[in-house]
């Protein structure tokens, strides 16, 4: 080859270089861009009411809470969570992004598991929703970026966060394995999504490390997507279940030095039973003082790693506990138990009328409360119109004087109007909006019900006067329930703190005027 032919050749890989490096450089960053917009497509955030309980008083209460999460099949319109952001909600919407209406779409419960803090929901229609990407956690470094996606507070729906990752396997007070992060994630963060720069789900952020005010101080905390596909595999078969030794709320630590004192092996930590197991699997087999240092080949240096290893097995598999006990060592076989309880969902309460509420006329004034001249909210019943429609009754606490207890009227909720067929009607009486209601349902139609909520600036003194807070619009459709029978519904004295015989009284003298 000539030196011409050479210098030509050179000159062409050269070229061709210079044009191929810059070319590799933005195929890799584009494969790397960092898209915030398709975090955000495939996140939802939830909006739950919990079912109704009574309190000491007699009064219905009711939550709302918020949480976050990530739609995973738009086929099956399936929805991760977290199992704390859906447990005990008798109503769950899902709110995607750019959602355009005030409620948002009816969401239930597939399966969820308490100790994995993971729930799969389905919900009723998902068209035009993104599925997220699902990345491989193992793969994850301490120092890599990750963003969070969720609705902190519950007021800041499809907000993004960064951080790095701060740790990859972390455990605390869980017997589970977490990654830590810095991101910014706070309460109704739960159950959304920690993204890797690809934009993949790393993660499910689950719960943080917070101050006295239960703000985010930079430690937060989330399930590894790879653990969360393993659990979510189960979930679809069934009902969870792990191994359970009955023995998680019995221990505590002993330090490698504390353990040589009961004459454990050296340099090994251990737990100590507090007290005889009396029903389990450990029960006639484990007894107060035992000192476990070792079950099978595994060191047992933690309560949370002791909690981790049993629940890693399964029901009826069985452990071999190395322990002292009275200066000698034993060996113990357990035989674990399931540790998953299912819990009775709580069902439909009776009631009269078409709202599922109980007003009363509060047209006398009394020291705890003043006059009203519309129908004040005394009780909503769970899982009646009213108690889907979000309305919350009127909160009472119990307050103690000296010896004396009595009921400290916290806010009043009063139905001041509704609107039905694009009419307004004052209302001012029960059986007036007992009318309404009835009409309502004959007609397939919903109700409007305007709603104020009246406070002392000052709870505890009472000398100060209740002040309108809000006024709010409700929207109510009538029905009529099935669930039970006025004679299994116990009478309200019966929902009375046991022993409060103040509190008892005062919720039998209630004059119930009229449930809707």
């Amino acid at each position: 080859m000539t030196n011409k032919a050479k210098t030509a050749w050179r000159t062409g890989v050269l070229g061709l270089l210079v044009v191929l490096i810059p070319t590799g450089i933005y195929w890799h960053r584009a494969q790397q861009r960092f898209d915030p917009e398709a975090m955000l497509d495939v996140s939802v955030w939830l909006k739950t009411v919990s079912h109704v309980r009574v309190d000491a008083v007699g009064d219905s209460v009711w939550e709302a809470a918020s949480g976050s999460g990530f739609v995973v099949s738009a086929q099956k319109c399936e929805i991760w969570t977290s199992h704390h952001v859906i447990a005990n909600a008798a109503v769950i919407e899902v709110y995607p992004r750019h959602w355009p209406h005030s409620s948002g779409i009816p969401a239930s419960v597939v399966n969820s598991n308490p100790r994995t803090d993971i729930a799969i929901l389905r919900m009723q229609n998902c068209d035009g929703i993104r599925q997220a990407r699902l990345g491989d956690s193992d793969t994850l470094h301490a120092g890599d970026d990750v963003y969070a996606v969720g609705n902190p507070l519950g007021l800041n729906p499809n907000s993004i966060s960064r951080g790095i990752v701060s740790h990859t396997n972390r455990i605390a007070n869980s017997a589970l394995p977490y990654l830590q992060t810095d991101a910014a994630i706070n309460h109704g963060n739960s159950g959304g999504a920690l993204f890797n720069r690809n934009g993949e789900v790393v993660g499910v952020s689950t719960a943080i490390v917070s101050n006295r005010n239960g703000n985010n101080t930079g430690i937060s905390y989330a399930l590894p997507i790879n653990l969360v596909k393993k659990e979510t595999r189960l979930l679809h078969n069934g009902p969870p279940s792990w191994g359970d030794a009955g023995i998680n709320n019995i221990v505590t630590l002993l330090t490698p030095d504390e353990a040589t004192v009961f004459r454990a092996p050296q340099g090994y930590a251990a737990l100590i039973l507090t007290e005889t197991p009396t029903e389990g699997p450990g029960a006639d087999k484990l007894f107060a003082r035992d000192v476990i240092y070792q079950m099978d080949n595994t060191p047992i240096s933690t309560a949370s790693q002791a909690a981790q290893f049993i629940s890693s097995h399964n029901p009826k598999d069985t452990i071999t506990f190395h322990l002292i006990r009275a200066g000698e060592t034993k060996l113990v076989a357990i035989t674990l138990t399931d540790g998953w309880r299912a819990g009775e969902s709580p069902a439909a309460e009776y009631y009269d009328g078409h709202l599922g509420m109980t007003l009363e006329m509060w047209s006398d004034e009394q020291p705890t409360r003043p006059r009203f001249v519309n129908p004040v909210i005394t009780k909503v019943q769970s899982l009646g119109p009213a108690h889907m429609a979000y309305i919350a009754s009127s909160q009472k606490t119990v307050a103690r004087n000296g010896p004396i207890v009595f009921p400290l009227q916290l806010d009043i909720k009063t139905v001041t109007g509704a609107v039905y067929n694009g009419t307004y009607t004052p209302v001012t009486g029960i059986e007036a909006l007992e009318e309404l209601a009835i009409t309502a349902f004959a007609s397939n139609l919903p109700l409007l019900l305007e709603i104020e909520t009246w406070a002392r600036p000052s709870p505890m003194v009472l000398e100060e006067p209740f002040q309108r807070r809000s006024t709010l619009f409700h929207r109510v459709t009538p029905a009529l329930t099935k669930a039970a029978t006025p004679e299994l519904i116990p009478s309200s004295a019966e929902f009375a703190e046991p022993g409060n015989q103040a509190a008892t009284k005062q919720v039998a003298a209630f004059d119930t005027v009229g449930n809707l």
